[in-house]
């Protein structure tokens, strides 16, 4: 039987995290294995490309520690959250322009040591 992942089970995990109740690695492992996984489905699918709010929010957290998604990042992520059905794409467009602001050589230093972004952390040639 196939579990529904619903944007406020996905609000609770970024809840959790904002709080300091989970880690970063915490929510990345959790997205691991909830991201495209067949026993995971979502209740928000839209429109003709099949996009999905919670779909979308869950692969970035699937890649939270490439990305270097940090707890600042997460109000982005909740107003995302609350993009009204039919209206993924501006809620899309309004989450890239915030994401087209960080700073990431700062997050690269800000994060060198630390689990679960160590790996990407390493300064581009």
């Amino acid at each position: 039987m196939t579990q529904i992942i619903s944007r406020n089970i996905i609000r609770e995990i970024l809840g959790r995290w904002a709080q300091g109740a989970l880690s970063a690695k915490d929510v990345h492992v959790w997205a691991e294995h909830h991201y495209q996984n067949d026993a995971f489905d979502f209740e928000d699918w839209e429109g003709e490309e099949e996009n999905s709010v919670s779909n979308e929010v869950l692969a970035h957290l699937d890649m939270l520690d490439m990305n270097l998604l940090v707890p600042e990042d997460i109000p982005s992520y909740l107003a995302f959250l609350s993009t009204p059905r039919g209206s993924f794409d501006e809620g899309f467009s309004k989450l890239e322009r915030y994401l087209g602001t960080v700073d990431i050589e700062a997050r690269r230093v800000q994060l060198k040591g630390t689990s679960p972004y160590q790996p990407f952390c390493v300064k581009r040639r």
